[in-house]
């Protein structure tokens, strides 16, 4: 890929044009850095990035990115070539592969809790990035915001989309990338390239696709995945019959405001409860062979610290607390089933809310909140 920039000249005389210097960057960590902050620079379209060398059991992709569908996007960053000096031709397209493999699971709470870590990383300046890389305080609403319109929660992350970008794209690498289309992975590769320009001393970015495939065909289906709906407002029902009194609620629309969301939140409504504790119920037995009750916490260390400090009495009902988890799913119960035929089951429904209201009343009971 080349550069050029043409000069003024005469109306009689032929266009002038001076090639422009191509000027390699020094490290990786520098080409990420100017793509994060121009993030135009990613794709031909717009994309949204919510984290940045997030932890994940395969390593620390570089950038992670929501799309317009809001599929979650994985850049595979390299200088240079693509196939070349710490990424082999075939590290290079299965690197992602695995960050896209471990980000599969995860729903629209798990995104929200990597941009809840993004967010914290952007306003202490751990990446030279402006405040309005993080232009909400939750991802929803980022998203509405960077491409808007909303986006159901139960709608993110249908499909994982992968990006390799390097200075320069082999032709090993687009091949490797367009076999593995064909395959059915959605897998593009780009080319972004520094250019001096010495007559000026000013610098240009240019991007290249050099393996691409239609929108289309990471269009998700706006049927979404399944939310139960009727089985998650089921067992909340069942759930206030053992702690309706204590939440100050007999009504399930009372206490969650959207059962049509694939993880509904329970809010008591006892105003002695701490605001920043929620109680989410997850339902998902085609999707992860799992149904999962835990207690999320929005806002505050002190209410985490509170939450372990009584670790004790969370485990003798046979709680797991998490000392890695600082928001969602600090202290959980699942259950693993493997169809959806079981919730049918008021028995199963029961056990489920039982165990919901137990959660429920253990924490009221930690933060001293009687009814």
């Amino acid at each position: 890929m080349r550069a050029f920039k043409s000069k003024p000249t005469p109306a009689d005389e032929p266009t002038s044009v001076s090639e422009l210097n191509h000027q390699p960057v020094e490290t990786e960590q520098d080409l990420e850095s100017i793509l994060h902050q121009s993030p135009e620079l990613l794709l031909n379209e717009q994309v949204f990035i919510f984290s940045r060398q997030p932890s994940l059991d395969p390593g620390l992709p570089d950038l992670v990115a929501l799309d317009q569908f809001g599929n979650v996007v994985v850049f595979e960053l390299k200088k240079g070539l693509s196939g070349s000096g710490s990424a082999s031709e075939e590290s290079i397209i299965s690197q992602p592969q695995q960050y896209a493999r471990a980000l599969a699971p995860f729903d629209y709470d798990d995104l929200n809790e990597l941009y809840q870590e993004y967010r914290q990383q952007v306003q202490t300046d751990e990446w030279e990035v402006d405040s309005s890389a993080v232009p909400a305080e939750e991802l929803d609403n980022a998203f509405e915001s960077v491409f808007g319109q909303p986006l159901k929660s139960g709608w993110f992350n249908q499909q994982q989309r992968l990006v390799v970008l390097a200075e320069e794209i082999t032709d090993q690498t687009a091949q490797n990338a367009r076999y593995l289309q064909d395959q059915g992975l959605n897998l593009q590769c780009q080319e972004v390239r520094l250019y001096n320009n010495p007559d000026e001393q000013t610098d240009f970015l240019v991007s290249n696709v050099v393996v691409d495939y239609d929108l289309r065909e990471v269009r998700p289906d706006r049927h979404g995945k399944p939310t139960y709906e009727d089985i998650s407002r089921q067992i909340v029902d069942r759930t206030l019959s053992y702690v309706g009194d204590l939440v100050h609620a007999q009504n399930p629309d009372a206490v969650v405001s959207d059962f049509s969301r694939r993880q509904p939140v329970l809010r008591s409504q006892n105003p002695d409860h701490p605001e920043g504790i929620e109680y989410s119920l997850r339902v998902k037995p085609i999707e992860h062979d799992t149904v999962r009750v835990s207690l999320d916490v929005k806002n505050g260390d002190e209410l985490v610290e509170t939450v372990r400090n009584a670790e004790s009495k969370f485990r003798q009902q046979g709680f797991e607390v998490s000392h890695s988890r600082s928001i969602n799913r600090v202290v959980m119960f699942t259950w693993e089933i493997e169809s959806v035929e079981p919730l049918y089951d008021e028995e199963i429904q029961d056990e489920v809310a039982r165990k919901f209201a137990d959660l429920i009343q253990i924490t009221h009971e930690v933060f001293g909140v009687s009814p």
